[in-house]
């Protein structure tokens, strides 16, 4: 199902919109509620690369397989130089471990920050046909643009969608938001709550 597109006059802005809407990636919101869009769930074949590993003076945890299902989520914990976020329940117990690319040039902020909107569906300003599913908002870039959590990103072309090359788990490749698996994405988008904490640190040490 084609979802109907609204291209913003301004750069990087972001917004949740009708619920058959797209809703703006990495930019600023001009509304911010709990909106969750019905969507074609089918998740894009997913590319990953080996280009500029990540090198870590502690041992890397391994990865876990992608979630399914409800969980309680208590707070998110996102490790730059591991490139992985660590999922934790209400009780302070690991969930799971995620591999994720980060912001290039140091662009994922560094803090305490909290959920504060999502979206099924968003898309990149001034390139509509630039897509990522599953957004899940949680603090601002250094230029105003939304940061969060969403799947591998792609393009849509005549010949269906092209996710763009990410190496998980290995280095940073975005705009600032963190990119995890489609169905990392999903399963996150349906269980971190508004207000959730997500804390994004350079490393454990």
């Amino acid at each position: 199902m084609k979802l109907p597109l609204r291209i913003a006059s301004f750069a990087l802005a972001a917004c949740v919109l009708a619920p058959t809407a797209l809703a703006r990636a990495e930019g600023s919101d001009t509304t911010t509620p709990d909106t969750i869009a019905p969507v074609d769930t089918t998740a894009p074949v997913e590319i990953t690369t080996t280009t500029i590993p990540v090198t870590t003076s502690t041992t890397v945890p391994p990865l876990s397989r992608p979630r399914r299902g409800p969980a309680k989520i208590g707070f998110a914990r996102v490790v730059l130089s591991e490139q992985r976020a660590y999922i934790y329940n209400t009780h302070r117990r690991l969930i799971t471990t995620i591999p994720v690319s980060t912001g290039l040039e140091n662009s994922t902020p560094v803090g305490t920050f909290k959920v504060f909107s999502r979206s099924a569906q968003a898309y990149y300003t001034p390139s509509p046909n630039e897509r990522m599913r599953w957004m899940t908002r949680f603090t601002k870039g250094r230029q105003g643009g939304n940061i969060g959590f969403h799947g591998i990103p792609y393009k849509v072309t005549k010949s269906g969608e092209i996710p763009f090359p990410t190496p998980l788990g290995e280095a940073p490749s975005s705009h600032g938001c963190i990119r995890v698996r489609v169905a990392d994405a999903k399963w996150l988008f349906e269980n971190m709550k508004i207000g959730t904490v997500v804390t994004v640190v350079r490393s454990r040490r």
